[in-house]
C-alpha cells in the first residue's frame, strides 16, 4: 500500500512584538530627515515601507564611500542637482550629436598635427586682464595651439586672437551670452568647438560655426551607480573625457589628449584677489543657504562662521601673490592637479602655469611668467 504524504510546508512566521528604538542620531541629521518626511505627509511606518520597496536603491546609499571628502560632496550635490537637466539636454542635442563627429575624430583626422606643439589654454580668471596676457599672446602668437574657454572667447577675439579650440562643459543655457555676439559669429567657422553632450541645446544651436565635436562627461559610479551606465547606453559611440568640473581644466585635458606639449595655462587663477569682498565670490550665496541649518559640518552659525569654514588664503610659492579660495575651487584645484600628475606620468605632458597669481601649483607642474614661456617656446 502506498502512503501519500503531503509536502511539508513552512510554518507561519512567528510575529514577535518587541520594543524598537533608534540609536542616538545627531539633531541636525534627524531634523533634516524628519523635515522631508513631514513635507510628504508620511508616517514613520510609511517611511520604512518605502525603504523596503526601494531596497535596491537604499543599498546604493549604504555602499557609498564612508568618508565624504570635499570632492565627493561636491560631485554628489552636482549630480543629484543636475542629472535631470543633463538628460534633458542630451535629448535636445540628439540630432546635433548624430550629425557631428565625436571628439576622437580630432585626433584621428589630425595625426601628428598637434603632437609636441606648444599649447596655451586660456581661462577667465582676473589675472588674465590684470597681467595683459592676451595682449602679450597677440604680439607673439607663434606656432602654438590656442584653447579658450567660452567665457574668455570674446576677450580673445577683441584682442585679435582667434583660438583654434573652445569648449562647452556647462549645461546651463546662460552660457549662450558668451557667444551671442557678431564678432563670435564672424570667426565661428575658424574655431573648433567641443561640446559636452549635456550642454544646453540653446547654446549648441546658437553656435554658427561648422566645426562641432561632441564628447560624454563620465559620472563616477560611486556617486550614483548605474546613472553613468544608462547615459553611456544612450550614446554608445561617444568618447568619454574628464572635464575636471570646469572648461579651463577640460581645455588642459583636451590639449594633452591631442598630444600638445608643453601646455601653458593663463587666466587659471582658481581663486579670488585678496581685495575682493566675499559677498562677490561665485559661490557665496550658495554657501549662505546653509547658515542656521545646524551646528555641525553641514551648517554655519552665521556669516563669519561660514566664511571661516569655506574660505582660506593661499600664498603662491612661485609668484608670491596672495589670493583666497573656497570649497568649490579647492575641489577644482585637486581635480586639475590630479589630471596634471596623471598626464605627466602617462603622456609625458609638461604643464606650465603662467597665470602669475591665483592658487594653482604642485610638484608636477612648472610655474613661470608668461613672457618667459613665450620666449622659450
Amino acid at each position: 500500500m502506498t502512503i501519500s504524504q503531503e509536502e511539508p510546508t513552512d510554518p507561519e512566521p512567528v510575529k514577535i512584538k518587541r520594543k524598537r528604538y533608534l540609536p542616538g542620531i545627531d539633531d541636525e541629521h534627524w531634523n533634516s530627515f524628519n523635515a522631508v518626511r513631514k513635507k510628504h505627509n508620511l508616517s514613520w511606518s510609511q517611511v520604512f515601507d518605502r525603504f523596503q520597496i526601494y531596497q535596491n536603491g537604499i543599498e546604493y546609499i549604504f555602499s557609498a564611500p564612508g568618508e565624504l571628502t570635499k570632492q565627493l560632496r561636491l560631485d554628489l550635490n552636482t549630480v543629484m542637482g543636475l542629472v535631470s537637466l543633463w538628460i534633458s539636454n542630451i535629448r535636445g542635442n540628439w540630432y546635433e550629436i548624430d550629425k557631428n563627429p565625436d571628439v576622437s575624430k580630432l585626433l584621428e583626422n589630425n595625426v601628428n598635427v598637434y603632437k609636441s606643439v606648444p599649447a596655451v589654454c586660456i581661462g577667465a580668471g582676473p589675472s588674465l586682464k590684470e597681467k595683459q596676457h592676451l595682449k602679450m599672446l597677440y604680439e607673439n602668437c607663434g606656432n602654438r595651439v590656442i584653447f579658450s574657454t567660452l567665457h574668455s572667447l570674446l576677450w580673445c577675439l577683441e584682442e585679435g586672437i582667434v583660438p583654434h579650440f573652445t569648449a562647452v562643459v556647462d549645461g546651463s543655457p546662460v552660457m549662450e551670452k558668451f557667444i551671442d555676439h557678431p564678432l563670435v559669429d564672424e570667426h565661428a567657422d575658424e574655431i573648433k568647438i567641443v561640446f559636452c553632450a549635456s550642454a544646453s541645446p540653446d547654446v549648441v544651436k546658437r553656435w554658427k560655426g561648422s566645426q562641432k565635436y561632441f564628447f560624454l562627461s563620465g559620472i563616477p559610479q560611486n556617486l550614483i551607480p548605474n546613472v553613468d551606465t544608462y547615459i553611456s547606453m544612450m550614446l554608445p559611440s561617444l568618447s568619454q573625457l574628464d572635464t575636471g568640473g570646469n572648461s579651463g581644466a577640460f581645455n588642459y585635458s583636451l590639449a594633452s589628449y591631442l598630444g600638445c606639449n608643453p601646455v601653458a595655462m593663463i587666466g587659471m587663477d582658481l581663486g579670488y584677489p585678496k581685495d575682493l569682498p566675499y559677498e562677490k565670490t561665485m559661490y557665496y550665496h550658495a554657501y549662505a543657504q546653509s547658515i542656521g541649518v545646524g551646528k555641525g559640518k553641514d551648517g554655519y552659525k552665521d556669516a563669519q562662521d561660514m566664511i571661516a569654514k569655506c574660505y582660506h588664503d593661499v600664498t603662491h610659492p612661485v609668484f608670491g601673490t596672495i589670493s583666497y579660495t573656497d570649497f568649490v575651487y579647492d575641489v577644482f584645484l585637486e581635480s586639475l592637479k590630479g589630471q596634471i600628475k596623471y598626464n605627466k606620468e602617462n603622456l609625458r605632458t609638461q604643464a606650465i602655469n603662467c597665470t602669475e597669481g591665483g592658487c594653482l601649483f604642485s610638484e608636477d607642474m612648472d610655474c613661470m611668467k608668461f613672457k618667459d614661456f613665450l620666449e622659450k617656446w
